[in-house]
């Protein structure tokens, strides 16, 4: 699997953490994809980007652009 190339990806929210730099929020996400299951990618997400209450064990949906987290939706 190349993540370099734009794509949204199915998987399950291992664990998430509100982050607050300089007044900035961000949201930290860690997503057990589905065809890798066993190697949880983690990033850095703008707040607007992600819903603020998300829990582990919920599905979502991860767009990522040149292999980084842009997005994150519920399914």
């Amino acid at each position: 699997m190349n993540l370099l190339l734009p794509q949204t990806r199915s998987g399950t929210i291992r664990s998430t953490r509100a982050v607050d730099i300089h007044g900035d929020r961000y949201v930290d996400v860690a997503v057990a994809l589905d065809d890798r299951a066993e190697e949880p990618v983690t990033g850095r997400v703008g707040a607007m980007e992600c819903p603020a209450d998300l829990t582990p064990g919920e599905r979502v949906q991860v767009r990522f652009t040149m292999g980084v987290i842009t997005r994150v939706t519920r399914v």
